[in-house]
């Protein structure tokens, strides 16, 4: 079975909430990024766990993982409009200030 913790709410993207979440099955523990928004909720694992375990999806915990995430995370209605936009380093832009 896989156990999930919440680590930190990073910020809203895309109409979405992402949160930084961490993952044990085994005695091991991955990172993991959760995305929910009022209909949809996605999971994203860290290349390690892949490596162990394949696609998620496909494991046989799963949706009780995804049952469980849910009902950790705050909901959606509450705790979009408190967090500000997600920027990844990608989309940061370094302004020139000479």
């Amino acid at each position: 079975m896989i156990t999930a913790s919440i680590i930190d709410y990073l910020g809203k993207y895309e109409g979405g909430v992402m949160v930084s979440i961490g993952l044990m099955l085994n005695d091991k523990y991955y990172d993991a990024i959760f995305y929910y928004t009022e209909t949809q909720m996605i999971i994203n694992t860290d290349d390690v766990m892949k490596k162990d375990i394949g696609d998620i999806e496909q494991h046989d915990s799963y949706y009780d993982l995804m049952e469980s995430l849910i009902n950790l995370v705050q909901p959606y209605e509450e705790v979009y409009k408190t967090l500000e936009e997600y920027i990844d380093n990608e989309d940061q832009q370094v302004q020139d200030i000479s």
